[in-house]
């Protein structure tokens, strides 16, 4: 699926000319293998009598380490930027997201912090109200987490107006890094951790 590229996963299982790729359906039918995908995970489950861990991206926690491996291994230039994303999801889940205006309606939110490339720094998940950076000044905390290894090094953050706010910007100011954007006016003033 990485050599031959196709819109749909269902693409890859269809009889008609244009689609027909037998190397798939040879081994795996499309109902199994769109199965193995909705349960697909990267963590052991609990065994009976442990306790169920706390942390709603357990099964998933190996590939979001992708965060520490890229801190280790690249380092950025002057310019970062930090924006959401979605990711479309429209199975069961806690913590899926709802966006009347995006192109994916449904899906897990991803906050990102970026080269202007496009290149992925580091990512969050957003899991709810109750996760660590929620609550109120939810939007200052995302940037004040996704930032903490490039603060006090003179770097500069690109933000839109979800995430300015000028406590944000008097509290990165003393941590030498400076911040873009438009700043929205009925923004109220917050304490910041």
């Amino acid at each position: 699926m990485g050599t031959i590229r196709l819109n749909r996963l269902q693409d890859y299982w269809k009889k008609h000319w244009l689609f027909n790729l037998p190397s798939f359906s040879r081994y795996m039918s499309r109902d199994r293998f769109m199965l193995i995908m909705r349960c697909l995970h990267f963590n052991r489950n609990p065994l009976p009598g442990e306790p169920i861990p706390a942390d709603r991206l357990f099964k998933i926690r190996p590939v979001i380490d992708f965060n520490s491996k890229m801190i280790q291994i690249y380092y950025p230039d002057k310019n970062l930027s930090l924006d959401e994303s979605m990711v479309l999801w429209r199975g069961r889940l806690v913590f899926r997201q709802y966006i009347k205006n995006k192109r994916h309606r449904y899906g897990v939110k991803l906050y990102l912090l970026t080269e202007p490339d496009g290149t992925i720094l580091k990512f969050a998940v957003y899991t709810g109200t109750l996760d660590d950076h929620g609550g109120k000044g939810h939007a200052a905390n995302i940037v004040l987490h996704l930032t903490e290894e490039k603060l006090d090094v003179g770097h500069s953050i690109y933000l839109n107006n979800y995430y300015n706010s000028y406590g944000l910007a008097c509290k990165l100011l003393s941590r030498k890094t400076y911040c873009t954007g438009t700043l929205r006016v009925d923004r109220e003033k917050i304490q910041l951790k």
